[in-house]
């Protein structure tokens, strides 16, 4: 059954306790005047009722036909994230606190204390959390435009008032809660997150599709950097299961009256036709709408996804339509490659800001010769404003449902709200081939400092703006177009335990210490610019950071900007090969032999020639009392899984240890003006091991569990540019060749092996390793 009962506040140390319902999923419904949530109704058969237009439930049928549970869940007498948004606007002056909590009502109560903030500072963690819960369907039930505006003002001010939660989850580099509060302010949506942390970890995650199994979690600014600033939304699984409905394996469409807008411009227009249109305009229905990062330049709100069927469909759709003989006169049409696979479906009320005059980004990858070379705006919804679009000087004053747009990207382009109703549309871009392409570092420095200051400035409205007019500056470099920069840059002052540098997100410079090697200022670069985790806090979050803006004429003036009175020191690293690792892995039982008489039926006599603490020939014939640390094939399996586990250990430039860095200099190499972060991960797969007849079904490798993970953090990055200076080091970030895969898991960790007399409770090594690393297949036989 889904849902959340509240623990016993009397086995609390909180000194206050929290009222709660009497065995609600147990307790007959009985019609007691309590209040519903709103858009639910509890009926005179005890059945519930839910608005399904407003009411979104992830509860197989079978929990939706337990009448009691139910009716609790309407109620608020337990606390769930399947069935939502529930509100209540007030309840019965003796409801339980799981109800009374989450109201409205005392939300209003919390509000008028906010100065001191005392009455919700002396609320138990319980109650805090039954708060946040409310506060979090309020918010649900905002972006699905349920609220009234006194609503939506109750919520602002109960995110300012909501502080961090204890069911936070650390998950993918990030910190991750249930709830919405002023730390955890952004929205993002993870795939089959209860398989993921867990069934019981997860229950409070609001889940908001089926298929795929998404969950919203919050997260902190703090965390975010350029490689996870966006939430692509795989959904292909959502139309595999749509498709069936229209009696077809394939999303087909047709592009009808395809003509050009104006001859002088490479602007075009078309129909879209086909029973999937349907799907699109479900599609658009979904609730992942986010604001956007840089909302203040781009206007309402957006979700992003990635589909290669939709991908394929419009690809073919171009294809055998004659809109790619009109493009550039028909000279692009063998050189087309795909539409991008990567879509934003974007919506605007008629109330919203507009999106203001920029130019895309294009699709580009260097190794396959791909950029993209037109923008298609797909039309889910018709209407009109004057205008609803510009491009360049064309100016588009009505669009209609299914029509598409396609413009060429180097033209600067504009949107505002229809008038009346949503505005929705699909943006996606054509991707061609061109074997002419070339890396242009100008773009490659402003395009890196605009994600870098986009991080910086989540809550500096000055430098998102600078960080949007880079990503402009970066933008019309591609079209050979330079634009001038109307401020001076911006650059960061940053100390990080005895070391100071500055940075504009694509440079890094640091003085000469006679403490500190290259390679560490390297990794220390490498770790700001990926704001990776350190332990379980970010590492922007242990930086101190000083905004300055200014025109450096030459590097003699960056050297004279650091601050004089900083006394240089060292970083902290450890060095990996000093920090014993060899003893981190276990080699002798830790606790007393546990006996297994539970699963014995056998004589007492015969455990007499046991020794004390177990046999070691195998679990058949030293039953009760086999003891793995005594067994050779046990051992030689733990000896080759240990050296398996050092081994990746000592491949790693770096490791986190008890919440410290520790650095691997011998994987850091400095090859010329290069510096490599060497991907060494293992050396050679385990040999097999032919184990004695004896096991039976067994196998010794199955006493070897998982232990301890040490946090590894695995970069797959581009060599850094180095610049050896009088003064100091110049470090070049350039992450945005395209050439280069560029991979950082900040939360991989490296998995230790244990020997257990218990292993069916504990996961297996060979399972973990061979789940964690493909290519170590049949580590065991």
């Amino acid at each position: 059954m889904q849902g959340r009962r509240l623990s016993d506040p009397a086995q609390r140390e909180d000194t206050k306790k929290l009222k709660t319902a009497e065995d609600p999923s147990k307790k007959a419904i009985q019609h007691d005047g309590e209040a519903c949530a709103k858009w639910c109704k509890l009926q005179q058969d005890g059945t519930s009722w839910l608005d399904e237009t407003k009411i979104k439930s992830m509860l197989s049928p079978k929990d939706l036909q337990d009448i009691n549970w139910m009716g609790n869940v309407i109620r608020g007498r337990v606390l769930n994230a399947r069935v939502y948004p529930l509100i209540f606007e007030t309840t019965l002056p003796d409801a339980p606190d799981v109800v009374r909590f989450r109201t409205l009502s005392f939300f209003v109560e919390l509000l008028r204390d906010s100065g001191s903030g005392s009455k919700y500072a002396y609320l138990t963690s319980e109650q805090q959390r039954v708060v946040a819960v409310g506060v979090r369907d309020l918010y649900i039930a905002d972006l699905a435009g349920l609220l009234s505006v006194s609503e939506k003002s109750i919520l602002r001010g109960m995110v300012n008032i909501i502080t961090s939660s204890s069911d936070e989850q650390d998950f993918g580099g990030l910190s991750i809660s249930p709830h919405l509060s002023k730390s955890r302010p952004i929205v993002k949506f993870i795939e089959n997150l209860d398989d993921k942390i867990g069934g019981e970890e997860s229950e409070l995650f609001a889940q908001v599709m089926q298929i795929p199994r998404l969950f919203a979690v919050f997260v902190s600014p703090a965390d975010l950097s350029y490689h996870n600033f966006e939430n692509i939304i795989p959904i292909d699984a959502w139309f595999e299961s749509k498709l069936p409905q229209l009696q077809c394996s394939n999303i087909d469409l047709e592009a009808t009256n395809v003509g050009q807008i104006l001859s002088e411009y490479e602007i075009f227009s078309c129909r879209l036709q086909g029973a999937a249109l349907g799907l699109l305009k479900d599609l658009s229905a979904l609730d992942l709408y986010v604001t956007p990062l840089n909302q203040n330049t781009r206007g309402g709100k957006r979700f992003i996804f990635h589909s290669a069927l939709l991908s394929t469909a419009l690809t073919k759709t171009l294809e055998c339509s004659n809109i790619l003989d009109k493009l550039a006169g028909g000279q692009l049409r063998t050189s087309f490659e795909f539409v991008n696979y990567v879509f934003r479906c974007n919506t605007f009320n008629p109330d919203d800001s507009h999106f203001q005059n920029h130019l895309d980004t294009p699709y580009y990858d260097g190794s396959r010769s791909q950029i993209s070379k037109y923008t298609m705006l797909i039309f889910l919804t018709g209407g009109c404003n004057k205008p609803v679009l510009r491009i360049e000087d064309v100016s588009l004053c009505e669009v209609e449902e299914f029509g598409c747009v396609i413009f060429d990207q180097k033209y600067e382009h504009e949107g505002w709200p229809f008038l009346d109703g949503r505005k929705v549309f699909i943006r996606t871009e054509l991707v061609f081939k061109d074997e002419n392409l070339t890396h242009d570092s100008k773009i490659s420095a402003l395009f890196s400092e605009a994600c870098y200051m986009t991080g910086q400035g989540m809550f500096d409205q000055e430098l998102s703006t600078y960080a949007n007019e880079c990503f402009e500056r970066a933008n019309s470099l591609h079209w050979a177009v330079e634009k001038a920069a109307s401020q001076p840059p911006v650059y960061f002052i940053k100390q990080f335990l005895g070391v100071q540098f500055v940075t504009n997100g694509y440079r890094y410079w640091f003085l000469k210490s006679d403490e500190v090697q290259v390679k560490e200022y390297a990794l220390v670069a490498v770790l700001d610019y990926f704001n990776c985790k350190i332990g379980s806090r970010s590492f922007h979050s242990l930086v101190t950071s000083t905004k300055i803006q200014r025109k450096f004429d030459s590097l003699d003036e960056i050297w004279s900007c650091f601050d004089s009175s900083w006394s240089q020191g060292t970083t902290g690293f450890r060095d990996i090969k000093q920090c014993g690792l060899e003893s981190i892995i276990k080699k002798e039982p830790t606790t007393p032999m546990k006996w297994r008489f539970e699963d014995w039926d056998g004589d007492a006599e015969e455990i007499e020639e046991y020794e004390e603490d177990g046999d070691g020939c195998c679990p058949f014939h030293s039953f009760p009392m086999f003891n793995p640390w005594k067994n050779s094939m046990v051992m030689e399996a733990h000896d080759l899984c240990s050296k398996y586990a050092l081994n990746k250990l000592f491949g790693a430039p770096i490791l986190i240890l008890d919440g410290k860095i520790a650095i691997n200099k011998t994987n850091i190499e400095i090859v010329g003006d290069k510096i490599n972060f060497l991907r060494n991960e293992n050396g050679t797969p385990l040999p097999r091991i032919n184990f004695a007849a004896c096991w039976g079904d067994e196998s010794p490798a199955e006493y070897v569990v998982v232990g301890d993970e040490i946090p590894a953090p695995a970069l797959f990055i581009p060599p850094l540019s180095l610049n050896e200076c009088p003064h100091g080091y110049q470090l070049t970030l350039d992450f945005f060749r395209n050439d280069w895969m560029v991979e950082v898991d900040d939360e991989r960790t490296i998995f230790l092996p244990e020997i257990s007399e218990l292993p069916e409770n504990r996961t297996a090594f060979q399972d973990k390793v061979t789940e964690l690393e493909e290519r170590l297949e049949n580590l065991f036989s």
